[in-house]
């Protein structure tokens, strides 16, 4: 079975459930409008998979903005609004063009399609909800122009699709609720997980857990936080990793993170790409945020495996060092 080609007719069938009237399709999947802003939701690339499946990697890409130029107050402005506080997608910058879209990229194979596709859908509604809050507030901060387009035939949307408001009439107010990840889950993780390699270190409370991972001759950080709100979508899981970098200006450490959004989240993901990249305190951080909304048993264990392969590759990428077998 063609797993990404079945992801994409799910999606666009019975998750999001879009009028043909307002989609078009493309050589790799699809392109809609929910409202102003165009999604591209496509398979852009495939692997050889665990048992010999396919694994194919579903990107879901909301223009944002274009003539943009990222100057040093245009990278802080990216970093503080798009960045840091990031929940399931992240900026990606087209040099060429000059734009600026929202990418969320997501390895699918037949073993995890059933609970990694509403995985998908959801990233793709934040996405259509953040292109239509933050997307004007950063157009005017970045003197920046909106990438309003309108479909080919049908031109621009008069009413936005229902799909536009359910961030704010379902997922925000169920994050108005307790954070539905438990101590016993974070316990549980800890316990079957990181009290082995790859883990240098684990430990589980009440609303979360800490794992270290290696990092050449030091280790990277990896936070599971219920404690933690989103700013927009109230309570759920918050990850964030941390990779030591030193010798860069603020600027710099930002095109860093830029950067890095510009693989994991528009080539291929190391780990789930569900999130974006920042920089902060000398530290490139992967931040992803759950709402209560996407919350199933069994999920935890799934997120920590994502953050250990991303913990590996920035080994790699950052410092130099691969894992050994010790």
């Amino acid at each position: 079975m063609n797993t990404g080609k079945h992801t994409l007719e799910w999606l666009f069938t019975e998750q999001l459930m879009i009028d043909e009237e307002w989609s078009t399709p493309t050589p790799r999947g699809f392109c809609w409008w929910a409202d102003r802003n165009a999604q591209r939701i496509e398979v852009i690339g495939e692997e050889p998979g665990p048992d010999g499946q396919t694994v194919y990697f579903v990107s879901v890409r909301t223009e944002l903005l274009r003539s943009i130029d990222l100057c040093d107050r245009a990278l802080a402005a990216v970093n503080d609004l798009l960045m840091q506080s990031a929940s399931m997608a992240g900026p990606v910058y087209e040099p060429s063009h000059r734009s600026l879209s929202l990418c969320s990229l997501v390895k699918v194979y037949e073993e995890i399609e059933r609970w990694i596709n509403p995985m998908i859908g959801t990233a793709a509604v934040l996405q259509i909800d953040e292109a239509r809050t933050v997307g004007s507030e950063l157009a005017k901060i970045l003197n920046a122009e909106e990438a309003f387009t309108g479909h080919p035939q049908s031109g621009m949307r008069p009413e936005p699709d229902e799909l536009a408001e359910v961030a704010a009439i379902l997922i925000a107010p169920m994050g108005q609720q307790p954070s539905r990840w438990g101590s016993v889950e974070f316990q549980d993780v800890v316990e079957e997980y990181m009290k082995q390699p790859p883990a240098l270190l684990g430990t589980a409370g009440d609303e979360g857990f800490t794992v270290e991972f290696p990092y050449g001759e030091r280790s990277s950080l990896c936070q599971a936080m219920a404690d933690q709100p989103h700013p927009r979508y109230g309570n759920g899981l918050l990850l964030l990793q941390s990779f030591p970098v030193t010798g860069k200006s603020d600027a710099d450490g930002v095109r860093l993170a830029l950067s890095m959004n510009a693989i994991e989240l528009a080539q291929a993901p190391f780990g789930y790409g569900l999130g974006s990249y920042a920089y902060r305190d000398s530290m490139l951080q992967f931040t992803s945020f759950f709402p209560n909304a996407l919350y199933r048993p069994g999920l935890l264990p799934n997120l920590f495996l994502a953050c250990a392969a991303r913990a590996r590759e920035m080994s790699v990428r950052l410092v130099g060092r691969d894992w050994s077998p010790e």
